[in-house]
């Protein structure tokens, strides 16, 4: 944090105390805060787990894209952080339930190559949240604890409230002994009426005095008091500083003992008529006419261009010891404006001045072309409507109170930008006097110190990175790679390297162009980033990519991510009104088993690759024969099911639906079964992941469809008008064009839309994919019921639930298996009860006993499936049923 110009304590911290603080002070921050390393979270403390309602383990070691609601929303984020280098803005993340948030965000300078910050805070329009505060008795002792030297904190009476560790080895007491004890039993301050600063620390024990700094304390009235052994840092460090060098009233350091001039400004040499550095050495009195050679504040008579004048004149002490002042005056007569202000209009840095009352006087043009505001719109205004609105009044009237009190005031000060974004910058606010030592104006100077870090940090992501992707180069796998193995060997995971190599994608540049491929290759990536949190991409060739892949426990799951990989390729990409589609061969080895060296798995990934381009575009090789079997086996199910397809080895199953209070059966649920020439009749749940990473689960939505649809036709015309419901996916729906067919189907077998309900996952609501939504409104004014599945599972979206043409929801399955636990019992009473004010139906799904039935009536659930009444029923036997 910037210090205040005057302020000349440094903390007494070794190398370990000083690692504790930023741990004690990264956790305290109210302002959220994330480190992340190649788009993966690294650390987060406690106010981001509050911002995005999420724990701890569900945000450390996530892709930070997991924080968006949207990918499309990723890739703005994406784009502005890293690409464009804004510094602030604001995002919009998404929180659990569909649930969306705005929030500010500072993207900080890099902690170190490829190691991130991201500061967020909520949006003061948009996301505001309540403000938590935190109990200063838990704030305070894991902040002192990490200080290596003496702290007190002293509440209003002088009583002494804490002591940290140093503090009681310094006075000699052990425990808590100091707490309780009257601040003057163990030493005398200098100045005890002030209420921060530096001050001289006489101990009772007859110790030599010590430096010491007041602070604000955790409570009002309060004070922290801080020693250090070493001396303050001198004066000179501050004179250097623009603050003292430009600032509008003459200023100067004179040595306490014999009133030496150390260091002068520009506006005390344009006074005195004198070259700064001709001020320097010269005794004060040379300066002044009166003889008056005490060190006091007041209206001094001073010598300046051959004349003198009349000026007020404050004089402050640098330290404790009081030996360095710092004396500041006012302009040369009553009459003559203390300021000209047109100085500051051609300033670099952004300058506002008011009057006497905090009325808006001038802005300079960075301040104009900084916030986009101009002075017609300010001038006479107070102080405030040049903010943001994120801080109080309460905030405006302790500004003003510094100022007049003191006559300065530095602290963050929030903007409101062209776009509406807020962000803050350090303002500098000093007064400014007449001769006769009335206030007339006040000059405020902003200063934004991380545009030049910011500038360095874009060039370091875009040094590790690659830039038309954004991927991260090789060396960011290698760097992960090793953080990870320790973790992996503890836990018994595997790791696993694969290299992907694009097949014949120089054909497509040559007949596209590059421009085109160079889209296609950026969709490529987002895709692959997108496809598995388990995944970590880089580009380390034209068409050639690294992956990383962590976090899994069995062989198995190593072989399913790599065909995960493999699999998100093969759907077509769109640039402009192209579509391409590409195959992609891939070569992987695995850590431990294939090797444990990073060089040594890129090697052996890099071998597979070249078996693999042998075998022919697409191909898949591992390095580990059983792995390679493994995928041929899932190759095999997946060849098998394109042949069910073919050889019409898909059948529907019904099961009713009651009324469990009559016991009358009011509709059917469909479920898919694959009639397997090997395995029997397998469940869709157990082919469907399949069908999805090998392309055939839109074929086979189709045709399940124009099964369900023909058999409840067939009933219809036998007079059993009972309602179906089938399972969609939002895949199915977005890319599926899956109302079309069902529309289609609808026509051809003359069945009413109403007869079709369509059982969609809770994505379905918290997705905003113009398609999908578009879909769903076709549906539901084609008069096709829609149902929300899984419900209870996670927070219900309320909103999204109003927002979206929903007609029933569907318990899930886990809630009705454990209803007599009381959590459960609880949820469901809460669903029902939002069901009904939303106007919604509920089923319950999965009743297996009488116990459970019972229950489910008593709390007003009427409409219920499972064994309890039959199982899936083949569609002849379920007609005898009906």
């Amino acid at each position: 944090m910037p210090r205040e110009p005057d302020d000349l304590f440094v903390p007494d911290l070794t190398e370990g105390a000083e690692a504790g603080l930023y741990l004690s002070l990264f956790e305290l921050m109210n302002e959220g805060l994330i480190i992340a390393s190649d788009e993966t979270i690294l650390e987060v403390n406690s106010a981001v787990c509050r911002l995005l309602e999420r724990s701890y383990r569900d945000l450390a070691g996530q892709p930070l894209s997991s924080l968006f609601p949207t990918e499309r929303a990723f890739l703005k984020a994406r784009g502005a952080l890293f690409i464009q280098g804004e510094m602030r803005g604001s995002l919009r993340v998404g929180l659990p339930g569909g649930r969306e948030r705005d929030l500010s965000y500072v993207a900080a300078a890099r902690i170190r190559p490829g190691v991130h910050a991201l500061i967020l805070s909520p949006d003061p329009v948009t996301g505001l949240t309540p403000n938590v505060q935190r109990a200063a008795d838990a704030v305070w002792p894991r902040l002192a604890a990490a200080l290596d030297q003496a702290a007190l904190v002293v509440d209003a009476r002088g009583k002494i409230m804490a002591a940290n560790a140093p503090a009681r080895r310094r006075f000699s007491r052990e425990g808590g002994a100091l707490t309780g004890l009257p601040l003057s039993a163990l030493c005398t301050i200098s100045d005890p009426a002030r209420e921060s600063g530096p001050v001289t620390v006489t101990p009772t024990d007859g110790a030599p005095a010590m430096h010491g700094r007041l602070l604000a304390g955790p409570e009002p009235g309060w004070q922290v008091l801080l020693l250090s052994a070493s001396s303050p840092v001198a004066a000179v460090d501050t004179r250097a500083s623009q603050v003292f060098r430009h600032a509008p009233q003459a200023m100067l350091v004179v040595r306490g003992s014999d009133h030496t001039i150390l260091a002068a400004n520009d506006m005390a040499a344009t006074m005195h008529g004198r070259e700064r550095s001709a001020l320097i050495g010269m005794r004060l009195s040379t300066l002044r006419s009166d003889t008056v050679s005490t060190l006091v504040s007041g209206n001094w008579q001073w010598l300046g261009g051959g004349k003198a004048f009349s000026a007020h004149t404050q004089a402050q002490a640098l330290d404790g010891a009081h030996s360095e002042w710092l004396i500041v005056h006012g302009g040369a007569s009553a009459s003559a404006s203390p300021v000209d202000f047109d100085i500051f209009s051609t300033n670099a840095r952004a300058v506002i001045v008011t009057d006497a009352e905090h009325k808006i006087l001038s802005i300079n043009t960075a301040f104009a072309t900084l916030t986009g505001l101009d002075i017609h719109a300010l001038r006479g205004k107070p102080l405030a409507d040049a903010a943001s609105g994120r801080q109080d009044d309460a905030f405006f009237e302790r500004l003003q109170s510094s100022l007049g009190a003191h006559q300065a005031w530095q602290g963050e000060f929030w903007l409101r930008n062209r776009k509406g974004e807020a962000f803050p910058e350090w303002l500098s606010f000093n007064s400014v006097h007449s001769a006769d030592g009335a206030t007339v104006a006040h000059i405020g100077l902003f200063s934004d110190l991380s545009a030049r870090k910011q500038a360095e940090a874009r060039s370091d992501y875009l040094v590790n990175h690659d830039a038309m992707t954004g991927l991260p180069k090789a060396h960011f796998i290698r760097a992960r790679f090793t953080e990870l193995t320790p973790g992996a060997l503890r836990k018994q995971q595997h790791l696993a390297l694969a290299f992907v190599d694009i097949d014949q994608f120089k054909q497509i540049n040559t007949a596209h162009g590059t421009a085109l491929g160079d889209q296609v290759l950026q969709q490529f990536a987002t895709r692959i980033r997108q496809c598995s949190p388990r995944i970590q991409l880089a580009r380390v060739g034209s068409d050639r990519f690294l992956a990383l892949i962590h976090g899994v426990e069995l062989l198995s799951d190593v072989t399913r991510e790599v065909h995960a990989l493999h699999d998100a390729i093969k759907a077509p990409f769109k640039a402009g009104q192209v579509s391409v589609t590409l195959t992609a061969s891939l070569g992987a080895a695995v850590f431990p088993g294939d090797g444990a060296d990073f060089d040594e798995l890129c090697a052996l990934a890099s071998a597979a690759l070249e078996r693999a381009r042998l075998e022919g575009p697409g191909a898949v090789r591992f390095h580990t024969d059983e792995l390679n079997t493994a995928s041929f086996e899932q190759a095999a199910l997946e060849r098998s099911l394109a042949h069910a397809l073919e050889r019409d080895e898909l059948a529907m199953y019904f099961q009713p639906v009651v009324d469990a209070q009559t016991g009358c059966i009011i509709a059917a649920e469909a479920l898919l079964r694959w009639q397997h020439p090997d395995m029997g009749l397998v469940p869709a749940h157990q082919f469907l992941p399949i069908a999805q990473s090998a392309g055939l689960d839109l074929e086979i939505g189709r045709q399940a469809l124009r099964m369900v649809c023909g058999h409840a036709a067939e009933w219809h015309q036998a007079g059993q008008t009972i309602p179906v419901a089938i399972g969609a996916t939002e895949h199915m729906l977005t890319y599926g064009r899956l109302q079309e067919t069902l529309l289609e189907v609808l026509a051809e077998t003359g069945l009413p839309a109403s007869a079709i309900e369509l059982n969609l996952p809770e994505s379905c609501l918290t997705q905003d994919h113009g398609d999908l939504i578009k879909a769903l409104y076709a549906l539901d004014n084609a008069g096709v019921r829609l149902a929300i599945t899984g419900v209870g599972a996670t927070p219900l979206p309320l909103a999204r639930l109003r927002q979206r043409p929903v007609h029933r929801l569907k318990l899930d399955r886990s809630l009705i298996r454990d209803m007599a636990n009381a959590d459960n019992h609880s949820v469901l009473a809460a669903t029902l009860a939002a069901s009904a004010a939303l106007g919604l139906r509920l089923q319950a799904v999965g009743v297996e006993s009488i116990e459970q039935q019972d229950a489910l009536l008593a709390l007003g659930c009427h409409r219920q499936q499972g064994r309890l009444f039959a199982a899936p029923l083949a569609p002849d036997d379920f007609a005898q049923l009906l």
